[in-house]
């Protein structure tokens, strides 16, 4: 008898996740869900109200559920606004309340008067306003707001059966009036627990071809690696060692000539390790500017080279602002400033071989002349160290020089780093906001404290990344 191979369990999302957040252009693509069901919701409040004067017994509650009503659709439309995003706690919370604060004052208002349960707009309106927070917020808040205003509407109910103009069992009412809250609700959490989960699978998916592809491409990449260090050293090192090793004799002047070419291999191979993605990415497009005939001058300063923290998410997100501001129309090339600066320890330097190809102790393959090899080993790992002791320096002289702050004094906060792009647009505000809008919904789903300053032509963004241990390729 042989025993079935047990099937894997796909992945999970995370329950904290949302469509906005693991997809925040597929979040923006859903943001006309939200002014759509407010219309809805307000239009059918309104209708409902004026066919049901003869309930209506206190017609200054009956307004006052309707505006609440409204100002509930109000807060769902203003809270979708792609340039306000995420989608907070607070907000579904503020939203629900509101629902429920309308109905209770529709209840109010026909006291003792109101004949059927079926034709309340409130518990319809507030599970629309619960169906449109689908693509906002994760599927088991989406499911605990809407019992939570479901007990409420039933309890209501049960406290209204005995007014109400049919006879029947006062427990039929009160499912009546949840079914109405509860169906809209479970289908908004059917379909952000679909979605998420899918969306989830595929980025694994996708990770997983990334990580196999760079497996793949290992040996190649690090050959590849082998001979730009040995391009660099045929110019100069390696005539010179041939013609020592030929005269077999070793003169003061070669003596000073091998200090002054070490002293250039060093410098080369420490300005690679404090290379950084982002000065590959600044490198780009300051070719790409130049191929324009522009003259660009594109600043970085990162002296404790925090860009290195950035994960996969974060780096994609910056590179396609910063891409997409060096394509604006108006764009002033001479203008571009990326800083970062943070609270906290610096990202800890990593070997450069497994910043560029992926996990620790991956070796690259040996090149058929070892005694080069030996050479580049031996100036990499110098020049490394020397590029960690520079970066150490400098690290200790931006402590000393930058204003300390509260949360950088505090020994339990977690490391943050503070982005600033500086860049100047010569367009209208409007042309601006439309051209950013959805690179400013992504920063906001991936950073924390996204601060957008324009003093035209001067734009000046601000955001926040806060640092996990966890590594990723530089």
């Amino acid at each position: 008898m042989t025993r079935a191979t047990p099937t894997p369990r796909r992945p999970r999302a995370p329950a904290s996740a949302s469509q906005q957040r693991l997809d925040p252009i597929g979040g923006l693509a859903a943001w006309p869900l939200a002014p759509v069901v407010a219309l809805i919701v307000v239009t059918y409040a309104v209708v409902a109200t004026l066919n049901r004067q003869h309930e209506i017994q206190i017609k200054e509650l009956a307004a006052s559920a309707v505006a609440v009503l409204i100002i509930a659709a109000a807060v769902l439309v203003w809270s979708a606004r792609p340039d306000l995003a995420p989608f907070t706690r607070t907000r579904a919370v503020v939203i629900v309340a509101l629902g429920l604060v309308a109905h209770l004052l529709a209840a109010a208002s026909t006291w003792q008067f109101n004949g059927m349960i079926q034709d309340d707009y409130a518990p319809i309106g507030l599970g629309l306003l619960l169906l449109a927070l689908a693509p906002f917020r994760p599927w088991k808040e989406i499911l605990v707001l809407g019992v939570a205003a479901a007990v409420t509407v039933g309890i209501t109910a049960l406290a209204q059966s005995p007014f109400l103009g049919i006879q029947t069992p006062p427990v039929l009412f009160a499912i009546i009036a949840m079914i109405q809250v509860l169906a809209p609700t479970l289908a908004a959490a059917a379909y952000s627990r679909q979605v998420v989960n899918s969306i989830h699978r595929w980025q694994m998916d996708a990770r997983r071809a990334i990580r196999a592809r760079t497996e793949a491409s290992r040996g190649l990449l690090a050959t590849e690696v082998v001979d730009h260090r040995l391009k660099n050293l045929g110019a100069d090192v390696l005539p010179f060692l041939a013609d020592v090793l030929e005269r077999e004799t070793l003169t003061a002047a070669d003596v000073k000539r091998a200090r002054s070419l070490a002293f250039q291999v060093r410098r080369v191979l420490v300005a690679e390790v404090d290379h950084t993605w982002l000065d590959d990415l600044i490198d780009r497009e300051r070719a790409v500017l130049t191929t324009r005939g522009l003259n660009p001058l594109c600043v970085i300063a990162d002296p404790e080279r925090r860009a290195t923290g950035f994960d996969s998410d974060q780096r994609a997100a910056v590179g396609a602002l910063i891409v997409a501001l060096c394509r604006l129309t108006g764009f002033d090339p001479t203008s571009l400033v990326v800083q970062i600066d943070g609270s906290g320890a610096a990202p800890a330097d990593t070997d450069q071989i497994t910043q560029a190809f992926g996990q620790r102790g991956a070796q690259p393959t040996p090149a058929t002349d070892t005694t080069t090899m030996a050479i580049v080993t031996a100036a990499q790992t110098q020049a490394a160290a020397q590029a960690r002791a520079q970066a150490r320096a400098q690290a200790q002289v931006h402590a000393a020089t930058k204003p300390r702050t509260p949360t950088a004094d505090s020994p339990s906060a977690a490391p943050r780093d503070t982005i600033t792009i500086q860049v100047g647009l010569s367009l209208p505000p409007f042309q601006r906001r439309r051209a950013l809008r959805p690179y400013l919904s992504v920063l906001r789903a991936v950073f924390t404290r996204v601060r957008v300053t324009s003093r035209h032509p001067l734009l000046t963004l601000e955001f926040d990344a806060e640092r996990f241990p966890t590594k990723g390729t530089r």
